[in-house]
């Protein structure tokens, strides 16, 4: 498993193992929010979304906006979480809650997890979505469909 600064490490090309941890937060946040950047511009989703890490999410990650019913988004991270995903599993995760901004900007009455993850596949192979499912399964102690959640596995 990557760990948080490993993760940051193959994101960015510096040297953090010496940087006292809160620098190296600071540059795993920056890392994530350019990865979340990335990802908003693929999906086309013109909001500002920002993300952040807390010490606890019962959720794992969600994603709300901060003032009331307009954007900017938030996209709030668990950190001991995101420490267990590899590169592929965070830019699943991410591109899941962005596609929550896509539908809440495209239409709104239509928010459920299977659209978030349709819309969220247009950008992140559906297979990087399989492991993140039963890493937060095994976190949160919930268990789901993945049929249900991400569809039939392609035939391809």
């Amino acid at each position: 498993m990557i760990t948080g600064v490993a993760l940051l490490l193959w994101l960015l090309p510096l040297r953090v193992d010496a940087l006292p941890a809160p620098a190296t937060e600071r540059l795993e946040i920056v890392a994530l929010q350019d990865l979340t950047d990335e990802l908003r511009t693929r999906l086309q989703i013109a909001e500002r979304v920002h993300v952040t890490l807390v010490d606890h999410n019962p959720l794992v990650m969600s994603v709300e906006t901060l003032a009331g019913r307009a954007g900017p988004f938030i996209i709030t991270v668990d950190r001991e979480f995101i420490g267990e995903l590899n590169h592929d599993e965070v830019e699943a995760a991410l591109a899941h809650e962005l596609g929550h901004v896509w539908i809440y900007t495209h239409a709104p009455y239509q928010q459920t997890e299977r659209l978030a993850n349709d819309v969220a596949m247009r950008v992140v192979n559906r297979s990087a979505f399989e492991p993140v499912y039963e890493k937060v399964w095994s976190r949160t102690g919930i268990r789901g469909n993945l049929i249900e959640f991400l569809g039939p596995p392609s035939q391809h």
